[in-house]
């Protein structure tokens, strides 16, 4: 008999199988040889047989099922084959399968036609915030790769669900020419690693890009991203002061090389002579960020404001905070008895 490639399912005589590999199941008896082959051929109907084998099982005892697998078989075609059996010292005679004439197909193999599908065929590529990135395309092809040039649709581009890593926003559609459609102007602007679009057309499954990055543009303007709070003379402000640099899009510009300097920018001092200890002053960035942990201010006062300058940005200004003769203790908690 003619099975399906899972060895189980049985095709009728002049049955189709959805897969391009049929398998031949005979039980072989011989009861002058311990073990037995059985050989198939194969051919496409209108071409005649052989006489050699298409497949060969393993050695089987006699009696006992075996099995001869056929693949690599062309879609759209019918087939009819022949058997025999072969011991060590002897073979058959060929045997027709089916009993029905050999212009006439034992089976025929037609594969599912795969559903249309889009593709990136231009992929993202990494760029900095705010540049438009290289075109990127996507394009209408069917189940066999080929592109659908007929197709004129919409498709719709927008960054893909999960794949945002810094949070911006993309929706954009182009026309397809040629079953093509092209995006031109596609630009980011908040920096991020793991970035994928998605297209999407009506009558087809979206289809996600490839993963690209978005780097930070140039450095323009330094941030306190660790405002200074309140603190008591000749004592490090608590906690550590930070400062960031910013490009235009409020990205950390990561590869920033230089020293930034805090100073004292309103001095809350009663006699508007406060200094700020100059070991603490100048940190370097490191992956755009300057960590001041060691600012101290040597006069009591209240309102006082800290700004930072560095090589090639603006100077940014804190927030306001006192020195005081103490701090408060901290809330207690925990429970009272």
């Amino acid at each position: 008999m003619q099975l399906r490639g899972d060895s189980s399912t049985m095709i009728p005589t002049g049955g189709t199988d959805t897969v391009p590999t049929v398998v031949v199941r005979a039980v072989v008896r011989d009861t002058a040889a311990s073990t037995l082959r059985l050989e198939v051929e194969v051919q496409p109907v209108g071409t005649d047989f052989v006489n050699q084998a298409t497949a060969v099982s393993q050695a089987t005892p006699s009696g006992t099922p075996t099995y001869a697998r056929v693949s690599s078989l062309a879609d759209n075609q019918g087939y009819h084959w022949q058997a025999r059996v072969v011991d060590d010292t002897a073979t058959s005679a060929w045997v027709a399968y089916g009993g029905n004439a050999e212009n006439a197909a034992d089976v025929r193999v037609a594969l599912p036609v795969a559903a249309n599908r889009l593709e990136f065929t231009q992929q993202p590529s990494t760029t900095t915030a705010g540049e438009t990135m290289a075109p990127v395309g996507v394009t209408l092809k069917d189940g066999q790769g080929n592109t659908i040039t007929s197709f004129t649709g919409t498709v719709y581009l927008t960054i893909a669900p999960g794949a945002n890593p810094g949070g911006d926003n993309l929706a954009g559609n182009a026309n397809a020419v040629a079953g093509v459609a092209t995006f031109s102007n596609v630009m980011l602007t908040k920096a991020g690693s793991g970035y994928r679009l998605e297209a999407t057309a009506d009558g087809v499954a979206s289809v996600t890009s490839g993963s690209f990055g978005i780097n930070p543009g140039a450095w323009i303007d330094p941030k306190f991203i660790v405002e200074p709070s309140n603190t008591t003379p000749n004592r490090p402000i608590t906690p550590a002061v930070k400062v960031a640099v910013m490009d235009r899009f409020g990205n950390v510009a990561t590869s920033y090389p230089y020293t930034l300097w805090v100073q004292i920018d309103n001095d809350g001092s009663p006699g508007k002579n406060a200094t700020l200890d100059v070991s603490g002053n100048g940190r370097a960035a490191t992956a755009g960020i300057a960590t001041f942990d060691n600012l101290k201010i040597d006069q009591l006062g209240v309102g006082y404001t800290l700004y930072v300058a560095g090589t090639g940005v603006h100077r940014a200004d804190s927030q306001s905070f006192d020195v005081l003769v103490s701090l408060p203790a901290p809330p207690r908690t925990g429970v009272t008895p």
